[in-house]
């Protein structure tokens, strides 16, 4: 007796599980291929003007047109596709990878167009709760993004590879795959580089009587930096700009090197303008445009010009010394 309670106990419980919808799934119809290759890039990728971030180009691959679907899914069964991009590594930005070519990722996006179901291109990994009486179709696209990701943009050639998967619950993945996808990405609007001709400038200001400071009659020092740019061969200059970085009480007024110890002077500061008298930036927002001077096989070269000269800062005007230094930034593409 004890055994035929336990057997019709557990008979019960199984008759119970059988029709919960925990064991629902997923059906497909018109189901796709099991693995699905993508078709070759175009040849060459033309980039266009765009800032850090976001699309300098696309290209949209269709890859199938089947009309396949998904159906009969219950509710917290699940959809969703997630990527592998072999070989490449996160390039800090939500689902971008980097390239060999700098300043240029890749983002890879899935899309089915004109179904409202799917809803726009969607980037993988991603993962959706379906609901009963939904059908959930499967994509026919696929986009490549190619995402601006520093100042710097170079030029060359791009090839990877990636495999993809389209899942739902209770159903074999459908994979979808890119083999060695190769383009040459062209560029003719960024510079790949910017630097200046000296790495380091030194500014030799001399001995100046502090009285001399005083009066405000202080000789002022020229400096001058010429920027190559490279990459870009522009029908019109393109503008690079500067600002600088340092200790400033304000705009051109820089602070000297260990300030307050007793061996620096005090009561002054030394004062940087440009050509025309006015104060040099030191915020981003105030960037001065750097003048062009002319084109060589492989750059742009443009120059900047500046003085330096010791000015009074407030207080007595104290002997000591009197160095500083000042770091310049250039603002391109």
């Amino acid at each position: 007796m004890l055994f035929k309670k336990m057997l019709s106990t557990l008979i019960l419980v199984t008759t119970l599980a059988g029709t919960h919808s925990a064991f629902a799934a997923c059906s497909w119809w018109n189901r796709p291929p099991a693995k699905i290759t993508i078709p070759s890039l175009a040849g060459t990728t033309s980039l266009s003007p765009a800032p850090i971030g976001q699309a300098m180009a696309s290209q949209k691959i269709s890859f199938y047109s089947g009309n396949a679907e998904i159906e009969y899914c219950a509710t917290g069964d699940k959809w969703g596709m997630n990527l592998n991009v072999s070989g490449l590594e996160s390039a800090g930005l939500p689902n971008v990878y980097k390239t060999n070519v700098e300043g240029v990722g890749i983002r890879i996006g899935f899309d089915k167009p004109l179904s409202g179901n799917w809803g726009g291109v969607k980037y993988p990994p991603f993962e959706y709760q379906t609901y009963p009486n939904w059908i959930y179709p499967f994509p026919e696209q696929v986009t490549i993004d190619y995402i601006r990701t520093g100042t710097a943009v170079g030029k060359g050639p791009i090839s990877f590879n990636f495999s993809a998967q389209f899942q739902a619950t209770g159903l074999t993945p459908i994979n979808i795959v890119g083999t060695n996808l190769t383009t040459e990405v062209a560029n003719n609007i960024y510079f790949s580089a910017c630097e200046a001709q000296v790495k380091s400038l030194i500014v030799p200001m001399g001995k100046v009587a502090s009285a001399n400071i005083r009066n405000g009659n202080t000789q002022a020092q020229n400096f001058n930096l010429n920027v190559y740019c490279k990459g870009l061969r522009p029908t019109q200059p393109a503008p690079v700009k500067i600002y600088f970085e340092g200790a400033t009480t304000s705009d051109g007024l820089l602070k000297f090197n260990d300030a307050g110890q007793s061996h620096v002077a005090s009561g002054a500061a030394i004062e940087l303008t440009n050509g025309k008298g006015t104060r040099l930036p030191f915020t981003p927002s105030k960037a001065l445009n750097l003048d062009w001077q002319h084109s060589q096989p492989d750059a742009e070269v443009y120059h900047f010009s500046g003085q330096a000269r010791y000015v009074p800062s407030g207080g007595e005007v104290k002997a000591g010394k009197a160095d500083a230094v000042v770091s310049y930034v250039l603002v391109y593409n």
